[in-house]
């Protein structure tokens, strides 16, 4: 069962297009600019990692099955109110999955944002627009959520960010992309961001789009705005909100921005505090805050456009692509611990996760952990899975889907424990 958008709008843009966009920005952001990066840390720890078969077979089977949502990207998990988790993605495929595996060129659907709900071991309904009654249709768009106006939907799109539950109501951060411009012959442009609300719902109707609010817009070539609402996190009695500037210049790539707001101030419409100061925790750094967000000043340089900031048995962790220019390879897993959500400095201590081995022309990005489904230092991760040969995506369907780890944090003590598995 899929659930429609109030007032939806499609396009005639190619989803084979949009496919390729996304694979270019991986391959083009997340390669070329790690080249002029600061110089990390060096490793203090390797984690402890194995791949989570039963959540992997989980996705595998709903999208070979649902005849809805079979593959996405940018997978972020949103613990709700009624014990489940909603999977919110980027771009997805929607529509049947042949016995053999592969996706119909004619009859397969694009939508650039869904979400799929999970209770009790089972995945769906699917959140997208409806198809026609003839089913999906190679070129339409059945995008869940549009950008707000002005921002027509023939020229902008919005990508999946992180999302919090602020009085009852949940904040979800889109990036909006601009298809107009193409910095270094990409498809699309970051601009932007966009704060979608959604009223909480009972029943299988989960959660239903009510309005977006733009922030910071910068749409023009030689801008380079912070995207905000990348990973956010809840502590201390605010809402702690990281951005990153995903283009820079290629200068210091991917610098990690924060901003903050109390506790029910998104709900409240308070005015953001950016941080401005040194990152540390001491008292100084806890206190460098200024409303002007020209002001803000980068915590550290060379994470990625998808991560994660959790606190795990008191230490914050910030889990991204390894964009630091070390390894030359972003698709390598990295953590940064700290100590407060200001500490993510140039010199936090550096832990390598996860080197996935990929066959040529793959690729591997977007790591978060997944906390309602982890134990203290036993996460569980989820990253996206693509490759640059996009006829892959059509005759195997099982690449571009989530796939998971259980991982053992190292040098955090405290709670630990098997990861939950869906039953």
């Amino acid at each position: 069962m899929i659930r429609r958008k109030r007032q939806s709008s499609r396009s005639g843009r190619n989803w084979l297009a949009a496919l390729l966009a996304v694979a270019v920005l991986v391959i083009g952001a997340r390669l070329a600019q790690t080249q002029q990066a600061a110089k990390p840390s060096p490793f203090v720890g390797t984690a402890q990692t194995r791949p989570d078969a039963a959540w992997d077979n989980l996705f595998q089977y709903y999208g070979n099955v649902s005849g809805a949502w079979s593959g996405g990207d940018g997978a972020q998990a949103l613990a709700m109110p009624s014990g489940g988790t909603m999977w919110f993605f980027s771009d997805s495929y929607l529509g049947q999955v042949s016995a053999l595996g592969s996706r119909s060129q004619t009859t397969t659907g694009l939508a650039h944002n869904t979400a799929v709900y999970y209770q009790n071991g089972d995945l769906g309904p699917t959140y997208a627009q409806l198809p026609s009654i003839f089913g999906y249709v190679n070129g339409s768009d059945y995008t869940w959520v549009s950008p707000p106006p002005p921002y027509a939907t023939s020229q902008y799109e919005l990508i999946n960010g992180d999302q919090v539950i602020d009085d009852g109501i949940v904040y979800k951060f889109y990036q909006l992309a601009d298809r107009a411009l193409h910095p270094n012959g990409y498809q699309y442009k970051l601009v932007g961001t966009v704060v979608e609300s959604f009223w909480l719902g009972t029943g299988t109707v989960m959660l239903s789009p009510d309005s977006g609010t733009v922030v910071q817009v910068e749409d023009s070539a030689g801008s380079d705005p912070v995207i905000w609402g990348v990973a956010t996190l809840r502590v201390g009695g605010y809402v702690y909100i990281y951005g990153v500037k995903p283009y820079n210049g290629g200068s210091q790539p991917y610098p990690l921005y924060l901003a903050r707001v109390p506790a029910g101030g998104l709900a409240a419409g308070d005015a953001w505090q950016y941080f401005d100061g040194t990152p540390g925790c001491s008292s100084a750094s806890s206190g460098a805050w200024t409303s002007s967000p020209q002001s803000a000043k980068a915590l550290r340089t060379g994470v990625s456009a998808g991560f994660s900031v959790t606190d795990v048995n008191g230490t914050y962790v910030l889990l991204t692509s390894d964009n630091s220019g070390a390894t030359g390879d972003p698709s390598d897993a990295v953590a940064y611990y700290a100590k407060c959500p200001t500490g993510f400095s140039q010199d936090s201590p550096r832990y390598q996760v996860f080197q996935p081995k990929l066959a040529i022309g793959y690729l591997a990005y977007e790591y978060r952990i997944v906390p309602q489904y982890s134990s203290g230092a036993d996460v569980l991760v989820s990253y996206s899975l693509n490759t640059t040969d996009l006829g892959m995506n059509l005759t195997n369907s099982s690449i571009y889907r989530p796939r998971f780890l259980d991982v053992r944090l190292p040098g955090i003590k405290g709670k630990a424990g098997p990861v939950t598995e869906p039953p």
